[in-house]
């Protein structure tokens, strides 16, 4: 089997996996933050700040948007020009 037909074959399969990885790395980097957040602040602290993260994302996300909807509007007016 040369490369071109594996790659034809098993090309998808392989990226499904690495991006898999990932994103699976992504969340198990997050979940461990947290257990670490609750085991050595305890259930109060740890909660408090895990719930304060999580709106502070939640926030920090519309924040984003809502400039990125300001920006596009300044920068790449496509109304026509006389």
């Amino acid at each position: 089997m040369d490369f071109d037909l594996f790659m034809e074959r098993y090309g998808y399969k392989i990226l499904l996996g690495i991006f898999g990885m990932i994103i699976l790395g992504m969340f198990a980097i997050i979940v461990i933050w947290a257990y670490v957040a609750l085991k050595y602040l305890g259930l109060f602290f740890g909660g408090l700040i895990v719930a304060l993260v999580a709106v502070r994302s939640l926030v920090n996300k519309r924040i984003l948007d809502a400039q990125a909807r300001v920006f596009s509007k300044y920068f790449y007016d496509d109304r026509k020009r006389r």
